[in-house]
């Protein structure tokens, strides 16, 4: 039936808006009738099919349009990577109608010339087709890049993930952006701990401002930086490293590299000594770097040198230094054995010449009764305790790295009373014509997240405090200055809550008047039976759950400290 006037521009007017819609979405488009007989089509279908335009025309077959597809090239549709198919035509052209009658159907294809096509086809209710041509070369490619970039960096981090040494990589503003596993072993971390963090929200303050100057300058200068120096895991141990720093990227968009190279073991074998060496050419003596008493300002040992030190890794480094500067030297971590040694030393008439001796272990000999016979191993004991020297450890190592060389060391005294100590509060503030006293806290606790927590409420309430991190730094930290209060973790390395608790106690039985008992207050997860009893037998106070929240730490700062200890003294 002919198609009066008003039809024909009617029918016109739909093919121009199916035109423009199709030129504004850069899209072909095609609609059939349910008899699968074209109503429209725009030209835009001839970017993608080189066909005879009649086959667009409205009226013509879409069986038409497949053949003439087919043979423009259209055969590899269907293989979705471009090349063709052991497939006839007409069985070609029946697959593709069956997808056409389908409700809705999408596909990503490529063609033979390269470009990637998107194929969109919604059969509506009524039977009629709307098809959609798109290109999408350039999704395509953007998204093979953005799978080669993620495959890259997956093979990169796993190569880091397995090497040896630790790895470091930081943004422009010193962020961490890369961690490898063997840098989050050293502070016993997840990556998730450290990733996107400063180091300002890892270490104390002084000791984040001295990395990231460094760092800084490296980034600001692109001279590259070297230094020997100390790193504290997590578990207590010490590793002597070689610590590179690099600048890499381009301007405006550089990052910084830092590698730790172990050598650990050629310290050990004696065929390296340690020094800090800075780019501005400054060395600093290797015996700085050594977390014993080999920093002590004394004459280096000579002949027979029995060196006492729980920790085996950092007396095997003692060890070799003194082999390697003359001396002969033997290292012993149990203060049983040593004693022994020391015997059998005198049965065969062998002489020791000097004794080298831990803090920790110092202590531990100081409450042992110890015979006449070894007044060597009495006098180093006394004298351990009583210049109480020791590489100062931060409280929170969890970059690992350790304490610059020229940070003073610090200095463990001999038990003070807790009147004098009291007096000797080094923060007390002037205000007006009176000071306040702010409470003293001592926490000894192991974990770093934990001592984090423990530092955080802490700052926040304006509470004096110090963190330690076994039992044996709990008592030499009361020995040096008697605190207000002691927050004391049970299960500890070495030396545990409960007999630091108990040494604490049995020294200030010794002292007269009550101001000698300092609170201790037992931290602990433990929930079993009994835990309480054996706090309290063990001469504690109080006993406090985790997890430590502010208010919980606060009420008991307030229970047993009380507010007259915050209260204005007259002047």
């Amino acid at each position: 039936m002919a198609l009066n006037e008003s039809g024909i521009q009617g029918r016109s007017f739909e093919a121009k808006t199916i035109e423009g819609l199709a030129l504004a979405l850069d899209i072909g488009i095609m609609i059939y009738d349910r008899n699968d007989t074209l109503i429209a089509a725009s030209t835009q279908v001839r970017r993608f099919f080189d066909i005879s335009p009649d086959v667009l025309m409205p009226g013509a077959r879409l069986r038409d349009l497949f053949g003439a597809a087919y043979d423009a090239g259209g055969g590899v549709l269907g293989s979705t990577n471009g090349r063709p198919r052991n497939i006839s035509r007409e069985d070609w052209i029946a697959e593709r109608i069956a997808v056409h009658w389908r409700e809705r159907y999408e596909s990503i294809e490529k063609l033979a010339d390269g470009r990637w096509v998107r194929l969109c086809k919604r059969r509506m209710s009524d039977g009629i087709l709307i098809s959609t041509l798109s290109d999408v070369t350039n999704y395509k490619h953007q998204e093979t890049e953005l799978t080669r970039t993620r495959h890259q960096a997956e093979l990169s981090q796993h190569i880091l993930d397995n090497l040896a040494n630790p790895v470091v990589v930081k943004d422009s503003e010193l962020r961490y952006v890369v961690v490898n596993d063997a840098f989050c072993r050293i502070p016993g971390l997840h990556p998730k701990q450290v990733l996107g963090r400063t180091a300002a929200e890892l270490v104390e303050p002084e000791l984040a401002a001295h990395f990231e100057k460094i760092e800084g300058d490296v980034l600001a200068t692109g001279v590259p930086y070297e230094t020997v120096e100390d790193i504290f895991r997590a578990d207590g141990n010490v590793m002597h490293v070689i610590t590179r720093i690099r600048r890499s990227g381009t301007p405006g968009n550089y990052y910084v590299t830092i590698s730790f190279d172990d050598v650990s073991a050629f310290i050990e074998s004696g065929k390296f000594r340690p020094q800090t060496i800075s780019r501005y050419g400054k060395k600093a003596a290797a015996d700085a770097h050594i977390p014993l008493a080999a920093a002590e300002a004394r004459p280096a040992p000579t002949g027979r040198v029995l060196v006492l030190d729980e920790n085996r890794h950092r007396s095997a480094i003692r060890v070799a230094g003194l082999k390697s500067s003359g001396a002969d030297a033997v290292a012993i971590a149990d203060v049983h054995e040593a004693l022994a040694f020391l015997d059998a030393a005198s049965s065969a008439g062998i002489e020791i010449s000097d004794v080298d001796i831990s803090i920790e272990m110092a202590l531990e000999l100081s409450a042992m009764t110890v015979s006449a016979e070894h007044d060597l191993l009495r006098r180093a004991v006394e004298r351990r305790i009583a210049d109480g020297t020791r590489q100062a450890a931060p409280s929170r190592r969890i970059p690992g790295r350790a304490e610059p060389a020229d940070v003073p060391v610090q200095t463990v005294p001999a038990p003070a009373t807790a009147p004098a100590a009291a007096a000797a509060v080094p923060d007390s503030k002037p205000l007006g014509g009176s000071q306040i006293v702010r409470p003293r806290v001592l926490v000894a606790e192991d974990n770093d997240v934990n001592q984090i927590v423990f530092e955080q409420i802490l700052e926040g309430i304006g509470v004096d405090f110090r963190i330690v991190s076994n039992g044996h730094e709990a008592v030499a930290a009361w020995q040096a200055s008697v605190p207000d209060l002691i927050l004391m973790d049970i299960s500890m390395p070495g030396m545990n809550g409960l007999q630091a608790t108990q040494a604490i106690r049995d020294a200030e039985a010794a002292a007269t008047g009550d101001d000698a008992h300092v609170p201790i207050i037992a931290v602990t997860a433990h929930a079993m039976n009994g835990d309480k009893e054996r706090c309290f037998a063990a001469g504690m106070d109080d006993y406090l759950s985790k997890p430590v929240s502010p208010e919980k730490l606060e009420l008991i700062i307030e229970k047993w400290i009380g507010a007259a200890r915050r209260a204005f003294a007259t002047g």
